[in-house]
This record gives structure tokens, sequence and C-alpha cells, in this order.
């Protein structure tokens, strides 16, 4: 039942329920009194006692066997999700919670590619800096597969060869290093028509279909470093896989555009 007290309590009070069970504190042989329940001070102490009264289990030592495993198996699940999922952030905090820098989770994250990297970003500055541990991976691993999504501004008097011609040189030329091939690199289309106010405004890291990062920083020094910058990153195939799958299909559709000579 979405409403069983056991869906919600705590490993705390259903180890402290398995140990009153235990020492015999409550009794199954009857329906639970409310002031028996409340006694032990656990939390919602009504819904505890249609819980007792609807078990199944009449023996106090069997069903305080499954409270003690139920309550292990949901310290261990709480545990993977701890070591799964991280806070990310940038700039000032005032240093009470567990979190992890922009640039350093970027860096690792680059330094341990091995097959596919796929990047997203809305801008780029610095990027020798910013984007440094990504080309020195390319230049260590040249099997590296690397997909790079970008958002590529129109220009008044330029078609779209033009202004995606211009974005890549100055590319070559600012941000990316000489002796490291280029990444593949994806541009939409509709982000060049000021009038629909489109853009390219996600920002996202996936590795090796296993690892993502989702972050409001760009590829930037600023934002890596300087800037409140707030993201998650996540140990989770899964939703590594869903998150590639997506700007790979929105690619085969048509919705974005791979970069002549990438």
């Amino acid at each position: 039942m979405h409403d069983d007290w056991s869906t919600t309590a705590s490993p705390t009070d259903l180890e402290s329920l398995a140990h009153a069970l235990e020492g015999g504190r409550l009794s199954l042989a009857q329906q639970a009194s409310t002031a028996a329940v409340q006694s032990l001070g656990l939390a919602d102490p009504a819904g505890l006692c249609r819980f007792l009264n609807a078990a199944p289990a009449r023996e106090p030592a069997a069903l305080a066997w499954c409270l003690r495993r139920l309550a292990a198996e949901r310290r261990s699940a709480h545990e993977r999700l701890t070591r799964s999922a991280q806070l990310v952030w940038s700039g000032h905090h005032e240093g009470t919670q567990p979190l992890r820098d922009t640039r350093a989770v970027l860096d690792a994250l680059c330094a341990q590619a091995t097959a596919r990297v796929l990047l997203a970003t809305y801008v780029i500055h610095n990027g020798l800096e910013s984007l440094a541990a990504l080309a020195a991976r390319m230049r260590a691993e040249p099997a590296l597969e690397v997909a790079l999504y970008v958002h590529v501004k129109g220009t008044k008097h330029g078609d779209e060869a033009h202004d995606v011609a211009a974005w890549l040189a100055h590319f070559r030329k600012a941000h990316w290093p000489g002796d490291v091939r280029l990444p593949a690199v994806w541009y939409d289309p509709a982000t060049r028509d000021a009038e629909r106010g489109t853009s390219m405004h996600a920002k996202c890291v996936v590795v090796d279909g296993r690892w993502a990062f989702v972050t409001s920083a760009n590829f930037t020094e600023a934002a890596q470093a300087r800037n409140v910058e707030v993201g998650v990153v996540l140990d989770h195939p899964a939703l590594a896989r869903a998150l590639t799958a997506q700007f790979q299909g929105l690619q085969e559709r048509g919705g974005f555009r791979r970069m002549p000579g990438t």
C-alpha cells in the first residue's frame, strides 16, 4: 500500500520497532494499542498502528527480522545514491555542505574518458584553459570519440555557411590547441534566427555512457572558477545513455548539423 508505514519509515525507526518486538514491548497477539505505539516515540504512530494490525506475520521475531532486513536495504540504497550523485558548485559558498568543484569535476571526467565524450555548452571563453583537460585526453587517446554541441549566433549579413565557418575559425584560433584534432562540432541551425529567439543553452557532459554531469556552468574560466554555478554529477548509466540518445536523436532528425571540417 502506498500509505503503508513501512514504505516511508526511516531505517532507525524500522530498527527501533524491531527492537521493541524482540524485547516484548509490543505484542502481535492482539490489536496494537495507540498508547503502546505512542510510547515508542516513532514517527506517525497512527500509521504504525495500521501497519502492525495489518501485518500478516504474527510472530514478533519474524516481523523483527523483516524490519531489520528492510532497514539494512534502505541504508544501502541511500549510500549508493550518495555515492552516485554529488552536488557540484562554482564560486563562493559557506562551506558546510560537501560540494565538489566544477572545474575539478570537468577535468576528472575528461581525464577518465576511454571511449566517448559528449559536451554541450552555450558559450566558450578561454577554451585553451577551460577545455584543456579534454584536449589532453584526446591527445592521449586518439580513438576517443568526442561530440561538442554549441550555440552559433547568426550575423547580420552572413549566411549559414559563413557563420558556421567563422565560428569554427575562431574556435580553432582562440580555444583549441593546434596539435589536437577537432572534436565533432554540432550546432542547431535555428539559433541563427534572432527573431525566433532560440538558444542552444544546455550545459552538460556525458562520459562513456556512464557519468552524466548537468550544470549551469559554461566552458568559461568565469563559470568554472568565479561565478556561482550549480550542477550535479551522477554515476548513472541509464541517465547517461538517455541524455546521449536525446542529442543523437535530434541530430539524426536534422535538429543539429555537424560543422564541415570536424
